[in-house]
């Protein structure tokens, strides 16, 4: 799987920035890039747009940037286990007076923490300001960038040494940087920095910069016997590694004189020593701290990042407050029921209004249809009582008529009997008790003789008579009259 961070050290000086890609278990640096700042005015956000619009940088990776260390503030703080849980969850409680910053501005990381002979615990805390934090994001976010880790610059130069040079891992080891303006002194023990201090450095004259570079080592050397003797309360020792990040230019004077004078191993830090250089080669300005902050993501089981950027978002989120909540579900529900209550009777008003309404209509209905009717109780069960009065009368009328067919028996007896192709016209046709008589024209006398012979042939005619056809001599027509009667039958 391939991943790829761009580390972003953003300092008073200038900006440096650094995209490493992790396969497996190796590491390569795939772009280096640095912008001095050349006046207050310059603007971080449009060098950090170049980065992907210019020089190549992949926008999809993931970015870490440091906060400058003017920005950020370590302290040693003496506690217990219950203190310590205290630290990691509310730090600005326990640390409100440690630091120079408004206890309600306090952004704080637990570093490390190491046993005391005592049973207590020495923790190592750093803390900048939730202002100067979301000044750093906003010129991130003015880029459109969107950074996962937010760490101190001194936390991310250890993270550079830790991947390249893993001796640093085990034992005690001192930590030394030096740039324009601090020396910065840290100590370690088993990849733990267990004291972070910055001394401020004064600046060398331009024309002769080599000038301050003994000041600087005496002031390393001081320094550093004095940071150790205080963390461990003992001379630093023969095996005890130093590793120096310097300019290339002082890197071999500084090397020399610590060996000479703490009588210990001292080593230029190689930020290449197992990260995988630029195919173009290293770039001719410090990217320690670029690289570790990039690494600190890739390679989270070598390193012991602190990401100020969980805390402040931890901090900036609404706490649950239970009771609060309770009470909106219960105005939420209780809304909710309202407006149901008011639905249903907004409904029920409809229903009743469309009920007296059909109700209206009904008796509208029955006083039309049983207008002799004056006692209105139950108008549908009335005119249900009346239409089974009116069937039975229907049938009793029915099982004492004396013709077997009913008039559309008749009709459709007719209407079957009737030939195809003969110019039949019924003019007129009359069904009166037990006769009907059809009147009409034709073609031809033999079409009034053939339909008298299929009318004789259905079933329920007892005779059927064509009475004096007589044929038009101007238009040609045969005019008919036949009479039909009915089959009787005797009522059972």
């Amino acid at each position: 799987m391939v991943r790829r961070c761009i580390g972003i050290d953003i300092s008073p000086c200038g900006l440096r920035a650094v995209q490493i890609q992790r396969i497996g278990r190796e590491f390569r640096i795939e772009k280096v890039f640095a912008a001095p700042t050349r006046r207050a005015t310059d603007c971080p956000s449009d060098v950090l747009r170049s980065l992907t619009s210019r020089h190549g940088f992949d926008r999809r990776s993931d970015v870490a940037v440091s906060m400058s260390s003017e920005a950020v503030f370590f302290r040693n703080v003496e506690t217990d286990a219950a203190g310590l849980e205290e630290l990691r969850q509310r730090p600005s409680v326990p640390l409100g007076c440690e630091f120079p910053i408004p206890p309600d501005q306090i952004v704080a990381q637990v570093c490390s923490s190491s046993p005391l002979p005592d049973g207590g615990l020495a923790v190592l805390t750093a803390a900048t300001s939730s202002e100067a934090l979301r000044q750093r994001l906003d010129v991130l976010a003015a880029a459109r960038m969107h950074p996962v880790l937010v760490e101190a610059s001194v936390l991310a130069l250890h993270a550079a040494i830790a991947v390249n040079h893993p001796a640093v891992m085990t034992g005690r080891a001192i930590i030394a940087s030096v740039d324009e303006r601090h020396l910065t002194l840290m100590v370690s023990r088993d990849n733990n920095v267990v004291i972070v201090r910055s001394i401020p450095i004064a600046p060398s004259p331009p024309d002769n910069v080599d000038s301050g570079r003994p000041q600087i080592a005496e002031l390393l050397a001081g320094e550093a016997q004095i940071t150790f003797r205080k963390v461990f309360g003992a001379e630093i020792a023969e095996d005890t590694e130093i590793y120096l990040v310097t300019p290339d230019a002082a890197a071999d004077h500084l090397k020399t004189f610590v060996q000479e004078n703490l009588r210990c191993r001292a080593r230029a830090v190689d930020p290449c020593a197992v990260v995988q250089p630029p195919d173009a080669g290293l770039a001719d300005f410090p990217i320690h701290v670029a690289e570790g902050l990039a690494l600190t993501v890739l390679a989270p089981e070598l390193t012991q990042g602190n990401n100020f950027l969980d805390t402040y978002n931890a901090a900036n989120e609404n706490p649950l407050d239970l009771g609060k909540e309770v009470k909106t579900y219960a105005t939420l529900a209780g809304a909710i029921a309202f407006f149901l209550l008011v639905g249903l009777f907004a409904r029920l008003s409809q229903l009743e209004a469309g009920y007296r309404h059909l109700k209206s209509r009904i008796n509208e209905v029955f006083k039309t249809a049983v207008p002799e009717e004056r006692n209105i109780v139950d108008p549908v069960v009335q005119l249900e009582q009346k239409l089974a009065a009116f069937r039975n009368d229907y049938r009793l009328f029915a099982s004492f008529r004396s013709a077997a067919l009913d008039p559309l028996q008749i009709l459709k007896s007719i209407s079957a009997s009737t030939p195809a192709g003969r110019n039949l016209k019924v003019a007129d046709l009359l069904i009166a008790g037990d006769s009907v008589r059809i009147s009409g024209t034709c073609d031809s006398f033999e079409s009034v003789y053939q339909w008298r012979n299929l009318l004789q042939n259905v079933p329920g005619f007892a005779f059927v008579e064509a009475r004096s056809p007589r044929k038009d001599p101007k238009t040609g027509l045969v005019s008919f009259t036949i009479v039909v009667s009915l089959a009787e039958q005797e009522f059972q």
